[in-house]
């Protein structure tokens, strides 16, 4: 860890937090253009026919305001916006759904084949492939493809490893340069950091969105992440890190197997290349270590799913603040979430910093979190003003520990050398609930949302109670 550049890896984090900023708001675009397009109003706007994407992009973000709920046409509105809703939750159920198993089975032979591949090529892989998918975006807005390319453009991403697999890397040196007592607060100051940078990219595509429009912005962030992969070219060296693994430790002291040492990486024989890809499923066997850890294992990994999935109730968010009574603007939301990307920073640090101080244990947070979590998702599902949904950025803050603290929990209770998989299985886990959470409640919003448009936040708010059974 001492040879890896530091600040490199800064800058790749901050790079990655912008370009993060920009991509979250397709979702704006496509549900603007299928407001644009609804096929049963004969009031809607005309749609482009040039390669020109500037006055589509503006398009979109007038039309909105056009068409606001408290117009007197109110029923050809109400199902322009309902069709809207339903079609880009739809499409997005359609993304996770498709892009699920190329993430999971990407993620799971780079995270396992880490110490072998090096960490450059693991942490550049997940980065082509979020290139490519946003040169596929620009594809669309120019070209006006098929629906079906978002799809593509998603299973490329997957295909790649996506944002999981650089966050797989990132944990592991942040826990190989860290000491237990220390390591939980370095986990939420790191989410804390990118926090307060993705509350100025925030502000930033806002503003940007009502004066320009979409498409300068996909630009911005396709420059943006080719700089992270230009960085970690020339900074991150494959030797730089190693990660220490009981399978590399097995085969250095194997001094009659075949083994050779090139560039730091040892290159076994094919029974043990096989035995490694397995050992993921077998790093948490209650044989490894005593009785009262394995179940701890077991607990805390079972909360994480499970928090996983329920937060990833908060991909029908934006559909939520775009529908009635609310109809955010991209300033709008551009504001909101800005402001939670600076109250997060602030609030979430002082939190875990008061909780440690009072001496709660991070099974008690988590299970703290999880209650605020519970409150703050049912009051979004029955608030009616704006300064309802500005109230819950004072809890919001404090309802993500989980996933902080899950990796902090489970490394003290592991080896050195079972970290690698070990955290493997998590990020798989993280990627499989995220997948299987946000293609649930996309396709359970998209079919409720016509009776009531709350129920998605209440069912997952009843979820909630398993993750904090589990953790007390």
């Amino acid at each position: 860890m001492s040879n890896l550049n530091l600040y490199a890896v800064g800058a790749i984090l901050c790079l990655e937090t912008l370009c993060g900023c920009i991509r979250s708001i397709v979702g704006q675009y496509v549900y603007r253009f299928y407001l644009q397009t609804y096929p049963y109003s004969f009031t809607s706007a005309p749609i482009y026919s040039n390669g020109s994407s500037n006055s589509d992009a503006h398009h979109l973000v007038t039309i909105n305001n056009g068409t606001h709920c408290t117009t007197n046409a109110h029923t050809i509105i109400s199902g322009a916006q309902t069709w809207a809703q339903q079609r880009s939750a739809n499409l997005f159920f359609w993304i996770d759904l498709s892009n699920g198993i190329p993430i999971i089975i990407a993620t799971y032979i780079l995270g396992v084949y880490t110490p072998r591949l090096g960490i450059r090529l693991v942490a550049i892989l997940p980065m082509s492939g979020l290139a490519l998918q946003i040169s596929i975006w620009l594809a669309i807005i120019y070209f006006h493809l098929a629906d079906y390319w978002w799809i593509i453009a998603s299973i490329i991403v997957g295909l790649s490893g996506s944002e999981s697999v650089l966050i797989f890397v990132l944990n592991l040196i942040v826990t190989d340069c860290t000491t237990e007592s220390e390591r939980s607060s370095r986990f939420v100051l790191l989410g804390a950091i990118t926090t307060s940078l993705s509350a100025v990219g925030s502000f930033v595509t806002g503003y940007y969105i009502a004066w320009r429009g979409f498409t300068d912005l996909f630009w911005v962030a396709l420059v943006l992440q080719l700089l992270s992969i230009a960085v970690a070219f020339r900074f991150i060296k494959p030797s730089h890190f190693i990660v220490e693994t009981s399978a590399t430790l097995e085969c250095r002291n194997d001094s009659l197997g075949p083994s050779t040492n090139i560039n730091n990486v040892h290159i076994r024989e094919p029974s043990k290349v096989w035995t490694e890809f397995f050992e993921v499923f077998t790093i948490f066997a209650f044989n490894r270590r005593s009785r009262k850890k394995s179940i701890s294992l077991y607990v805390t990994l079972l909360a994480f799913a499970f928090y996983t999935f329920t937060s990833s109730s908060m991909t029908v968010f934006l559909w939520y603040l775009l529908n009635v009574p609310f109809c955010w603007s991209s300033k709008e939301i551009g504001n909101y979430s800005g402001l939670s990307s600076v109250t997060s920073a602030v609030l979430r640090v002082l939190g875990i910093e008061a909780l440690t101080r009072l001496g709660a244990s991070d099974p008690l947070i988590c299970a703290i979190s999880h209650i605020l979590f519970c409150g703050s998702i049912i009051w979004t599902a029955f608030a009616q003003h704006n300064w309802a949904m500005y109230a819950t950025l004072l809890i919001n803050p404090f309802t993500t520990y989980q996933g902080s603290l899950t990796w902090s929990m489970i490394s003290k209770l592991l080896e050195p050398h079972e970290r690698n998989y070990a955290f493997t299985f998590i990020t798989e886990t993280h990627v499989i609930m995220i997948v299987a959470g946000g293609s649930f409640f996309n396709w359970f919003y998209a079919r409720t949302v016509v009776h009531n448009r709350s129920f998605t936040f209440l069912l997952a708010a009843g979820l909630n109670a398993i993750p904090f059974i589990l953790n007390m």
